[in-house]
């Protein structure tokens, strides 16, 4: 059944019961609909009550305006979200209502043409030392210590926000210096084993939130001692990049969270090659298993190193390059 304590209400809208039913009825199939699905369907139903439309039907003009491109929005998140309104528009249908079923081979062609933000050493100091500075609230009293942590255990082992906003305190091993990443993305898990300063860190994190194996069920609790919304801690992080000197991009947002992970492998990358004296083809599956990518084309599209740090990476493989290509001579 709807359960008014955990989804989101539709009130005031003439698609409000329509949208509690879907819900249920995705849930029925099988499907976890969580919150961010849940945030698509209002923000619908508001767009819906902006456009005039004063009975539950959804016509093709509507739905084409709905499927519409907006300003400064990204393409992966266009085609999730027509995707998403072929699922409400069928569901109506099968109710025996009218909507106009967007065509599946009118989808926009997702083309990754994406380019990361990339932090340098310098900006993630910035934002560290932002976030040393957090006053607590009395609505968020352990915010100075969870946000630090948090945001620290996020670069330095390359995880996703999902990944580290719900760990769990029986997945993290705090005398080895091990986390377990349980059933992430594609319901993989992995071992992530992490850096002997970020683990002295986290240890005296742990004794601060008073945190043992029989406390709090999350590492990073929220002040209900839940686990904090991706949007929280983002709208958290926004702040910190801003206090940090961290300049909007061209258009006009700031980084974002995950841009976090994105310069962890870009730094690890770097350290690897500059470093240790590793090529790419070896780094880049290394890098790949950690994070938790499940082939290397995911992580090739994160590789979108600053200048200086391409060009370290060419002049550390010209020397592989030369041995390998045999000398071209020219004979007038």
């Amino acid at each position: 059944m709807y359960d008014r304590n955990y989804d989101l209400i539709f009130s005031g809208s003439i698609f409000a019961d329509l949208c509690k039913e879907f819900i249920q009825y995705m849930r029925g199939m099988g499907q976890k609909f969580p919150r961010s699905n849940q945030y698509v369907l209002r923000d619908t139903c508001r767009r819906l009550r902006s456009m005039n439309v004063t009975s539950p039907i959804l016509t093709r003009e509507t739905i084409e305006a709905l499927a519409a491109r907006r300003l400064g929005e990204f393409q992966g998140t266009q085609a999730k979200r027509v995707r998403f309104l072929r699922q409400f528009a069928t569901f109506i249908s099968l109710k025996g209502g009218e909507a106009y079923v967007y065509p599946k081979h009118s989808i926009p062609q997702y083309k990754y043409d994406f380019r990361p933000y990339l932090f340098s050493h310098e900006q993630i100091l910035a934002i560290f030392k932002a976030a040393d500075e957090i006053i607590p609230s009395n609505c968020s009293p352990k915010a100075h210590l969870v946000y630090p942590a948090i945001i620290r255990t996020i670069y330095g082992c390359g995880l996703r926000s999902a990944e580290a906003r719900k760990l769990e305190i029986c997945n993290v091993n705090l005398d080895e210096g091990i986390l377990f990443i349980e059933k992430s993305k594609n319901n993989t898990s992995r071992y992530v084993p992490m850096s002997e300063s970020l683990t002295d860190y986290c240890r005296k994190y742990a004794q601060a939130m008073n945190i043992s194996r029989n406390s709090q069920r999350f590492f990073f609790p929220a002040p209900d001692g839940g686990y904090y919304h991706e949007f929280t801690l983002a709208d958290r992080c926004h702040k910190l990049f801003g206090a940090a000197g961290i300049q909007r991009l061209a258009n006009g947002r700031l980084p974002r969270v995950h841009d976090l992970r994105h310069a962890h492998i870009g730094h690890a990358l770097s350290k690897l090659i500059k470093e240790e004296g590793m090529d790419v083809y070896t780094a880049v599956p290394l890098i790949a298993g950690y994070v938790g990518h499940t082939n290397l084309q995911d992580t090739e599209r994160y590789l979108h190193l600053p200048q200086f740090d391409f060009c370290d990476i060419v002049k550390a493989g010209q020397s592989v390059i030369a041995n390998a290509v045999p000398e071209v001579i020219f004979y007038e």
